[in-house]
């Protein structure tokens, strides 16, 4: 397996003999190296037709916010992009950059030369003719441009070039407005056209304070020519912009290599010099690539029942690899850290969530769905990376810092303000409770109970929406003025129990006791009796209105409820969602037996969807694909439910689930199943494969579940724990016994803190489920 390198041939571009051009790419933290050959140079294939040109091209997806320029007696291309700002505020007035100019010096007007950029560095839409008259090009020019208040401050100044003279069109006398490029030689794609081209000093505005820098080297460093194409219009971009260098045709083997920044130019091109040098071969860089990735994935080394002792490997063992290792590389490569190594050697990094997208010192953290990635994501980090997972936290507080004292709950990478509820909060409150020498438990605290207690105005995308209401009623009303009442209100509730055990941890009793009375609100919103169109068995959760009163309206199978109650499922997904009380939720359905049939009922029931205020979606299209009843494991709202059968006292009914999840959802099939948002669904795979999840953010315990390999060994930080299932094959997917270091759990959990110590859990599995209910309930099954 091998993630860090990617290998392609190209079989549309190969010569008579059958030699095509080949493509090799390895990355780096902040860069990249690509390797691309040739086949030798064919003259008369040339002649009739085949096109040999060896020309690289980056290209961007907006002329009008991206800027790329490139030299080619160098072999560089540099610029920026703005792609990808989701959720970066708006800066205020800054002045903008003039080229020449040191830092403080004046442009005309009375503006500062500052760090940054004002606008593109592509502006074609401002002026643009299809000839190749200069005079005509700089009419448009200063009729469009000069007219424009942003133009007048931009000026230019270039040598001549071996392709033109570098043309000055003057706004007035003393102060030149553009500069016009000859290009009407072929420039690659649209053929003989002029184009404007003009940066710097831009006027005060306000502004997006989000470019991605980048700076790219070529070896050979000569081309022939450097290109632009200002109308970038093909099968990817509308409207894009491109910059190519065109090398010799007899060049068989060229040597990119480019680096990005957040934070500047000059930080771009410290990184390449740092992560690719010169000196270092594209296999030098791939070997220390491969190094990373294979430390990366040997946090658990795990062996299977075939494939060891001179057995051949099976192909389903083969699979069971394949699908756990490339589970951990993608549950691996998220959140992501926008930190950036500065010259001296410190961690600095840009921030998403500051209006003015400044540069702070130490670490910062993006790229999180929360209402996702809390079921599985950091449950995965803290056990097997958790010196990445402290830095991860540490970015999160920083984070908290610099949006002015919020936490963020969908940043990517600045605060999108998307899904339900702040499940950062239960996030948090697990690291509080995981009690790391290296966080502050009292600064994570301050910040989720901000969330939890500080009623904010709707649509700031600050704390929780609907909470004076929450508090008010113990649920988000219908005819209130947030939405998603159902899936948010179960989702404050869990927060609420997370933060309940670590206001109880520091202290903090009068938090505790409010915390833990609103957990249990979600019994406000359980109707015992209600079935909404299901012959099973009865008991869903249904929205409420101010005054206390069900809505009359429901269907269990409506995806999104009447009005978006219920995020990204229907009803019946989620039925069970109190993963903090399970033992309640029985009391609630009759009893343990009553939900464990209704359990039961959502894995064998006909897939059924109705269309609902949701619509249809990928979501229902998938669980229908996926053939599994009503549950709807390529989606995250579920993710929980098979580890609920123990707490309703049938563990051995969610051991056969989980087993058959494992095997069946995530087989050896292109991609995942669905949803797997930032690497949630791949974490689930790796923690329910090694027996081990965590159900309630903040608890101290890992649930057992059913493990898949017959020999695990993780490295949890300095310790070791070795997972050992010695008779695990496919027809033994029940718990007939399990210890740690000797002792018994019969409780079907393990302690994190122990797991933290080091040690081994053994495992003895059967193919007899009463094996399994009489290990959990003792000698009588229950």
């Amino acid at each position: 397996y091998s993630p860090y390198q990617f290998d392609a041939a190209f079989d549309n571009h190969c010569d008579g003999a059958g030699r095509c051009m080949t493509l090799n790419l390895t990355g780096t933290e902040r860069g990249a190296i690509m390797k691309l050959t040739f086949p030798p140079y064919d003259e008369q294939m040339q002649t009739s037709g085949w096109d040999q040109t060896r020309r690289i091209r980056i290209a961007l997806g907006s002329n009008a916010t991206d800027s790329i320029d490139g030299d080619a007696a160098t072999g560089r291309m540099w610029g920026w992009s703005q792609a990808n700002q989701g959720g970066v505020p708006k800066g205020t007035k800054q002045e903008g950059k003039k080229l020449g100019l040191s830092l403080g010096e004046t442009c005309e007007g009375g503006m500062t030369v500052v760090e940054g950029t004002g606008y593109s560095g592509n502006d074609v839409y401002h002026f643009q003719v299809n000839d190749t008259d200069v005079e005509a090009a700089g009419k448009v020019c200063l009729e469009q441009c000069c007219a424009d208040d942003r133009c007048k401050a931009w000026t230019i100044d270039f040598a001549k070039t071996a392709h033109g003279v570098a043309d000055r069109f003057n706004c007035s006398d003393a102060f030149p407005c553009c500069w016009i490029k000859n290009l009407a030689e072929d420039n690659g794609a649209r053929g003989p056209h002029i184009a404007g081209y003009k940066k710097g000093c831009g006027p005060e505005t306000v502004e997006v304070k989000f470019h991605h820098y980048f700076v790219m080297e070529t070896e050979p460093a000569g081309a022939v020519k450097f290109g632009l194409n200002q109308n970038l219009n093909d099968n990817m971009w509308f409207a894009g912009v491109e910059g190519f260098l065109e090398f010799e045709p007899n060049v068989t083997e060229i040597t990119i290599r480019i680096a990005t920044s957040f934070i500047s130019f000059e930080q771009a091109k410290l990184n390449l010099d740092r992560e690719l040098p010169a000196d270092k071969s594209f296999e030098d860089i791939a070997a220390e690539s491969k190094k990373i990735w294979r430390d990366t994935l040997s946090v658990a080394d795990v062996e299977t029942a075939t494939g060891t002792n001179g057995v051949p490997l099976s192909p389903k063992d083969e699979e069971r690899l394949r699908v756990f290792y490339s589970s951990i590389y993608r549950a691996s490569i998220f959140p992501r850290s926008l930190a950036e190594v500065a010259e001296n050697g410190s961690l600095i990094h840009y921030s998403p969530y500051d209006s003015e997208g400044r540069v702070f010192p130490g670490e910062i953290s993006t790229d999180s769905g929360f209402w996702d990635a809390y079921r599985t994501v950091y449950q995965y980090g803290a056990l097997l990376h958790p010196k990445r997972y402290v830095k991860i936290i540490q970015g999160w507080m920083n984070a908290y810092t610099e949006q002015g004292g919020w936490l963020p709950s969908w940043p990517s990478p600045g605060e999108r303000g998307a899904m339900a509820a702040t499940m950062q909060d239960a996030v948090l409150a697990d690291a509080i409770m995981r009690d790391l020498d290296e966080l502050n438990n009292d600064d994570m605290y301050e910040a989720i109970a901000k969330d939890a207690f500080t009623v904010t105005s709707p649509g700031t995308k600050r704390g929780r929406s609907g909470l004076d209401e929450y508090i008010k009623y113990g649920y988000l009303a219908e005819d209130g003025n947030a939405g998603s009442q159902v899936a948010t209100t179960l989702n404050f509730n869990l927060a609420d129990y997370s933060m309940y055990l670590a206001a109880t941890k520091l202290g903090k009793d009068d938090d505790a006791k409010k915390l833990l009375a609103r957990s249990q609100s979600w019994k406000k919103l359980f109707d015992p009796e209600a079935k909404g169109g299901s012959p099973g068995i009865p008991g869903f959760f249904r929205p409420k209105y101010s005054n206390g009163s069900f809505m009359e309206e429901l269907d269990v199978y409506a995806w999104g409820g009447p009005n978006n109650e219920y995020t990204e499922a229907s009803p019946y997904q989620y039925r069970f969602y109190v993963p903090h009380d399970p033992q309640g939720l029985a009391e609630m359905y009759g009893g343990g037996d009553t939900m464990c049939k209704a359990l039961e009922e959502m894995m064998v029931a006909p897939t059924t969807f109705h269309k609902g205020s949701w619509g249809i979606h990928h979501e229902q299209i998938e669980m229908k694909e996926n053939c599994f009843g009503l549950y709807e494991h390529n989606n995250q709202p579920v993710h929980h439910v098979l580890y609920m059968f123990k707490g309703a006292g049938c563990p051995a009914k969610g051991q056969y689930w989980l087993r058959y999840t494992m095997d069946k959802v995530y087989g050896d099939k292109p991609g995942f199943s669905g949803d797997e948002d930032n690497g949630e669904m791949a974490a689930w795979f790796v923690l329910s494969a090694l027996g081990l999840y965590q159900l309630v953010p903040g608890s101290e315990y890992y649930e057992i579940g059913s493990p898949l390999f017959t020999k695990a060994k993780l490295n949890v930080g300095d310790a070791t724990v070795e997972i050992e299932a010695p008779n695990n094959t496919a027809s033994t997917p029940y718990v007939k016994s399990v210890t740690f270091n000797g002792n018994p759990l019969t409780d079907l959990r393990v302690k994190y803190a122990d797991l933290q110590k080091g040690g081994k859990l053994v495992f003895e599995m059967s193919s007899n489920s009463e094996d399994a209910e009489r290990f959990f309930w003792g000698e009588q099954v229950h």
